[in-house]
């Protein structure tokens, strides 16, 4: 992409815990981090942040490892997360002396039927991202299947608010390479610099950081250390809406 054609522009209910490490710095944490920088684009990652199906993919790895005779232990699931059935599955085939292809298969056939079935909203994105939206073009950069992608944000009901979305099957690599928001900041006709990501994972978090886009983390689980510009408990943060909300 040209540089002529990114548009830069200079940079200018949370626990006790979460009030306590942040106390009342928090409501500068935002300009003492970004100044005058606004995003001109929100690229979100889907499962985890947007919507609640991390428990859903935990359990579809543990049926479908197990129906194999694969020890489903946390080193496994610890090195499984935010990996799509791409990887997954090969890595799971590996330890049970089965086809990688037939593993990525039952991978999504389960996953599709938990999704469609049980998948629900995280608190607050419904609203965040309109909010957002209402501001500047939003997209969903995901390490899922595009079927599972599609049926997940059906079961989300964002109203169509998303200007692009992108699956881990639409790039030659998925997260933690930067590939699928390199795609999406693409599409939206602007440059990484210009663009914001949020994301739940460790593996995704290093995906939007290395495209070159400034990252908020919402970790999924305590055991999830994304590297980002800055941390919040949950995408219903006082100060986080208070700052959208400031955008021009």
């Amino acid at each position: 992409m040209l540089d002529d054609a990114c548009g830069r522009r200079p940079d200018g209910a949370v626990s006790a815990a979460r009030r306590a490490l942040y106390g009342r710095a928090a409501r500068s944490d935002f300009p003492r981090t970004f100044g005058d920088w606004q995003p001109r684009a929100v690229v979100f990652d889907c499962d985890g942040l947007l919507m609640d199906t991390e428990s859903l993919w935990i359990q579809t790895q543990r049926l479908v490892s197990e129906s194999h005779g694969v020890l489903f232990d946390a080193d496994l699931q610890h090195r499984l997360v935010g990996l799509p059935a791409s990887r997954i599955g090969p890595l799971i085939a590996s330890r049970a002396g089965q086809d990688p292809g037939l593993l990525v298969e039952q991978l999504l056939q389960v996953n599709m039927a938990m999704v469609a079935q049980s998948a629900v909203p995280m608190p607050g994105a419904r609203s965040f991202v309109a909010a957002v939206s209402s501001r500047v073009p939003v997209a969903v950069a995901s390490n899922s299947a595009r079927r599972i992608l599609d049926q997940t944000l059906l079961r989300g009901a964002f109203d169509g608010g998303f200007s692009v979305t992108i699956s881990a099957d639409e790039v030659a690599n998925p997260k933690p390479e930067p590939d699928v928001y390199l795609a999406a900041v693409d599409a939206l006709n602007l440059c990484p610099e210009d663009c914001l990501a949020f994301e739940d994972s460790e593996a995704g978090a290093s995906a939007a950081r290395s495209a070159g886009m400034k990252v908020i983390a919402i970790p999924a689980s305590p055991d999830q250390k994304p590297m980002a510009d800055l941390t919040r408990e949950s995408l219903e943060a006082t100060d986080l809406l208070n700052w959208v909300e400031g955008w021009a």
